[in-house]
């Protein structure tokens, strides 16, 4: 990452929580029976769905539920029939929650030192984006009001849920969403950080810490898409925005940064902006027909967009000269914010999608623009293309992000770019998407069981503090107690210095399957060990 990009995050006032989505390594899904299962092959039965927002117990509608609806998406499920039921399709009641799976979380609840909840009550939470078919997601508090040890000081645990999964997305063209169903429904613990680190490099090495102590626990599933992030991030002046779904830890400490850099740009073209002297009420929807110029512009997607009967309307935005091109983090400029409204939104994601009368490629209808308008020389005109409906949905979006640039950072939820920016992704949701779930009662949780599950496990950091203690280094420690050889390495340190079986256990015979195809298994590496007396060890360390 440019260093550019960097800032002063005591001077800023970087404020970061995380929320850590791990899969539980249970054998059925959290409300069916179903097998947990990933598939890649044909799928067997394809659903058609729409969906549409319902009020919360307060009689309100979430902010969230309203966009997803706005973008009007034709949702298809991508069912199999040996990890598929008519629970996920919403055709018939949850089954009782999966006690495995419950017996995980509170595993991890305790060893993040939660405190946990008398009654488990399941709750509805909506999500209209079509990740899961009906509508909402079940999920439950296990815990709260824990902690994670972290160099010397503690990081707080707000809480902790229990909670399915939600499906696979497989493609996302205009009106038109798929989604594979085969890991819908896998039980998964969320764990949700107090806002207590304050640097880049904080919030990547607080989330690796969290889930390597439940990798540790051996409960939790492994590879792509089993752990996946989500970073609150906000500095002083700004809101808290949601950057989702970062499947490696690794990433979070320059997409912090980044997002860090792009609130402290947004508060300047917020100054800007009022300095100039910008109301809201200035920015008003007049679209302005521009039909007659599509053979004037050198935009392909335009061209596109005319051969399917689209239109060309553009909106002024008043006192906007020079504050589209600003860069705001990643070389992403201004005007890209509002390129992704746009694009999830009105579903005009043929890209280009918008354009200005700042950019070169106008020139040559620049004035003409302008004067149809009636901007002034501190004005611009954005340009927009597609279906006539799109268009309509999509100056609406143009005219409310220009509104907010007047309040500086918009709270929202934004993705992952293959180029490790962000863009938009939706509103954030708020309190108003949780409602009681209908169909389950309370789970009463005894405290003897409580404690029980609570002094069944090894601490993983007082496991990391004695192999260290016998001569590992942290990374060493840590890679041991994630390993399906722990129990043979914490088995062979009676016979073994920790170092030379390290070094035997995770690098010899490693490199010896690499070059020679050479595997040996736990099994006989354990009888090994067995069989080696005193002298078998001299000579095995010579």
């Amino acid at each position: 990452m440019d260093r550019k990009y960097i800032l002063d995050y005591t001077k800023v006032g970087l404020k970061v929580g995380l929320e850590i989505h791990q899969q539980l390594d249970t054998n059925t899904k959290l409300f069916c029976r179903c097998p947990v299962k990933y598939q890649n092959g044909r799928e067997d039965y394809r659903i058609l769905r729409h969906m549409r927002p319902t009020l919360s117990e307060m009689g309100e509608y979430d902010r969230a539920a309203l966009m997803e609806f706005r973008t009007n998406k034709e949702i298809t499920y991508l069912l199999y029939k040996d990890n598929s039921c008519t629970y996920e399709m919403d055709d018939t009641p949850p089954f009782p929650l999966n006690e495995q799976a419950l017996e995980f979380a509170l595993q991890i609840a305790s060893l993040f030192r939660c405190s946990i909840v008398d009654e488990v009550h399941i709750s509805r939470k909506q999500y209209l984006d079509g990740s899961i078919p009906t509508g909402f997601q079940r999920t439950a508090v296990i815990g709260i009001n824990g902690e994670l040890p972290y160099k010397g000081r503690k990081i707080g645990i707000h809480h902790l849920c229990l909670e399915e999964d939600a499906c696979r997305e497989v493609w996302d063209r205009e009106h038109s969403i798929g989604f594979r169903a085969d890991r819908l429904g896998t039980p998964l613990v969320e764990v949700i950080t107090e806002a207590d680190m304050h640097t880049p490099e904080d919030a990547m090495n607080v989330a690796r810490e969290i889930g390597w102590a439940m990798r540790a626990l051996g409960i939790v599933r492994r590879g792509m898409g089993a752990t996946r992030q989500d970073v609150n991030v906000s500095i002083t002046g700004g809101s808290r925005v949601e950057i989702k779904g970062v499947d490696k830890y690794q990433y979070i400490k320059d997409l912090v940064a980044l997002e860090a850099y792009r609130q402290k740009k947004l508060l300047e073209i917020r100054d800007e902006l009022v300095g100039r002297g910008l109301k809201k009420e200035d920015i008003r929807l007049k679209p302005i027909d521009y039909d007659d110029l599509t053979e004037m512009i050198n935009i392909e997607s335009l061209k596109r967009a005319v051969q399917k009967g689209g239109i060309l309307r553009g909106i002024k935005l008043s006192f906007f000269k020079g504050i589209l091109d600003i860069d705001i983090g990643g070389g992403r400029v201004f005007s890209e914010e509002f390129a992704g409204r746009v694009r999830v939104i009105a579903c005009l994601d043929d890209m280009p999608n918008i354009a200005h009368t700042d950019e070169e490629i106008l020139a040559p209808v620049r004035d003409e623009m302008m004067e149809r308008a009636g901007a002034g020389k501190m004005d611009v005109v954005m340009l927009v293309w597609g279906p006539e409906a799109d268009v309509t949905t999509a100056l609406e979006e143009i005219r409310d992000r220009a509104k907010e640039a007047l309040d500086g950072v918009p709270n929202e939820t934004r993705q992952v770019l293959d180029d490790m920016t962000t863009d938009f992704e939706r509103i954030l949701p708020g309190a108003d998407r949780m409602y009681p779930d209908t169909d389950l009662p309370p789970i009463v949780l005894l405290p003897e069981k409580i404690k029980e599950i609570g002094d069944s496990f090894e601490n993983p950091w007082a496991e990391k503090h004695f192999l260290i203690s016998e001569g590992l280094e942290e990374e060493q420690a840590m890679k041991v107690l994630v390993s399906p050889l722990k129990n043979i390495f914490i088995k062979g340190l009676r016979k073994f210095d920790a170092r030379f079986l390290y070094h035997v256990l995770f690098e010899y015979l490693k490199g010896l399957e690499r070059k020679n195809g050479i595997k040996i298994s736990a099994g006989e590496l354990e009888r090994i060990m067995d069989s080696v007396d005193e002298n078998d060890k001299k000579s095995i360390k010579n």
